[in-house]
């Protein structure tokens, strides 16, 4: 689906996906302590460093994020995840790739923005 949308991109039409790469309500601490787990801060790193992860598409370590320790456990349903793939499946494999925002709050959000050239 990425690879359709990127010609909008080629159009001037800017690609907007919501959504967070660690979402697990079950685990927030809504009260308190804002830590990170252990499992959200490795499985967000996990998508920082795979973001510019040239090769087939089928085998990119993020389709394939339920392969990762923490992938389940960031990510019980797929919804908020899954628009990450979309906005990446743009890119060109040239343009710059960088993180705005980043941080995880009560725990196991994930506030990580991408921005997908610019």
């Amino acid at each position: 689906m990425g690879r359709k949308l990127a010609s909008l991109r080629d159009e001037g039409i800017m690609l907007v996906a919501s959504g967070n790469v660690v979402h697990n309500l079950r685990t927030a601490r809504w009260h308190g302590e804002n830590t990170p787990y252990p499992w959200a801060e490795s499985f967000n790193n996990y998508v920082k460093a795979n973001l510019q992860w040239q090769g087939l598409d089928e085998q990119h370590p993020l389709v394939n994020y339920l392969a990762h320790e923490g992938g389940s456990l960031s990510n019980p349903t797929a919804e908020h995840f899954l628009p990450l793939l979309y906005v990446l499946g743009t890119w060109d494999g040239v343009e710059a790739i960088t993180i705005p925002v980043d941080g995880i709050e009560m725990g196991s959000l994930s506030m990580l923005s991408v921005l997908v050239g610019a």
